[in-house]
C-alpha cells in the first residue's frame, strides 16, 4: 500500500491492460443499452437469434445470446480492438498522469501524494470539487473514493470520470460530512478538499478531521488542498490554514503556493506518525 511504499517497500505490479480494455467494452455497451427503450433491445435480440441460426448455433442459451446481443452492439458502437485501443489508452494515461493536464501544480499537496500512489491504493478524497485531484490521482492507479454532500458536484465529477475512461476507478457518496466516519484501515490516504468544509462551522470541522486522523494507518498522510468556493454558506472559501492547527499533533509539511498566490494558503501534507516499534 502507499504508506509501505513510502517506507521503502516492494511496488505492486500494474493492473491488466487486457482487464482495463475488457471493463471499457463493457461499460460502452452497457451505457449504449441503456440508452435504448425496451423495443430496440428487444429489436436487437431478435437480429442476435437470426445470426446465431444462421451461424449453425449447436445449442441456443441465455449466456450465448447475451453474448451474441453485445456483439452486435459492439459493431454498431465500432469499438477498437484491443491492439488500437491500448495504443491510444497509453497515451491517454501519460497524458493523465501528469498534474498539469488538470490543472495542478507540482508543488501542490495533492501531487506529492500521487508520486507515492500504487495501483490498487484507496485514497479517500473530501469533496468532489472540480475533479481535478480525484481524475489525477485515479489515473495514477488508485481506488479513489469521494465524499461530497452536494449532488450536483458529485453528478458532475461522475460524469467526467466516464468521459476520461476513469470511472471504474472511482467510487462517489453523497452524504453529509458532520455524518462521515471511515473506520480504520478504509483508506491508505486522505485528500481534504477545503472548500467543502467551508460551510460547516469550527467544531464540526474539527471532528470531521479528527475522525478521518483516527481512520488513518500510522504513516498514512493528509493532502490538503486551498479551496475554492465551497458548496452552500454563500460560497464562501476556506484557507488551509485554518485546520491547520488541528494536525498539531502530525508531521506537516508545507508546499510553496503557486505564483501569485499567498505562500500562508498553499496547503499542506500532514502524515500520521508512526506506530512505535
Amino acid at each position: 500500500m502507499l504508506t509501505s511504499t513510502a517506507q521503502g517497500g516492494a511496488r505492486r505490479p500494474p493492473r491488466s491492460l487486457r482487464a482495463e480494455y475488457d471493463q471499457f467494452i463493457e461499460q460502452r455497451i452497457e451505457e449504449y443499452k441503456d440508452s435504448l427503450p425496451r423495443s430496440d433491445i428487444l429489436g436487437i435480440g431478435d437480429e442476435a437469434m437470426l445470426e446465431l441460426a444462421g451461424a449453425d448455433q449447436l445449442q441456443l442459451t441465455e449466456v450465448v445470446l447475451r453474448d451474441q446481443v453485445d456483439s452486435i452492439i459492439r459493431r454498431r458502437l465500432r469499438l477498437p480492438s484491443f491492439r488500437r485501443w491500448r495504443e491510444r489508452h497509453l497515451a491517454l494515461r501519460t497524458a493523465q498522469s501528469e498534474p498539469g493536464h488538470w490543472g495542478l501544480a507540482a508543488h501542490d499537496p495533492v501531487t506529492a501524494l500521487g508520486d507515492l500512489v500504487e495501483d490498487g491504493d484507496v485514497v479517500l478524497v473530501i469533496g468532489a470539487a472540480d475533479g481535478a485531484c480525484t481524475l489525477f490521482l485515479a489515473a495514477r492507479g488508485a481506488q479513489v473514493r469521494v465524499a461530497d454532500p452536494d449532488i450536483a458536484a458529485v453528478y458532475g465529477l461522475e460524469n467526467r470520470a466516464v468521459s476520461e475512461q476513469l470511472g471504474a476507478l472511482i467510487e462517489c457518496e453523497v452524504v453529509r460530512l458532520e455524518w462521515l466516519a471511515p473506520e480504520l484501515g478504509a483508506f491508505a490516504a486522505c485528500v481534504v478538499e477545503t472548500g467543502a468544509l467551508a460551510a460547516m462551522s469550527a467544531m464540526e470541522r474539527a471532528a470531521l478531521i479528527q475522525r478521518l486522523k483516527d481512520a488513518t494507518p500510522p504513516a498514512g498522510r493528509h493532502a490538503v488542498m486551498p479551496g475554492g468556493l465551497g458548496h452552500g454558506n454563500g460560497g464562501s472559501r476556506l484557507s488551509s490554514d485554518a485546520i491547520r492547527s488541528l494536525y498539531s499533533d502530525w508531521d506537516v509539511l508545507r508546499h510553496h503556493g503557486h505564483p501569485g498566490r499567498k505562500p500562508r494558503n498553499a496547503g499542506f501534507t500532514a502524515i500520521r506518525p508512526a506506530a512505535s516499534e
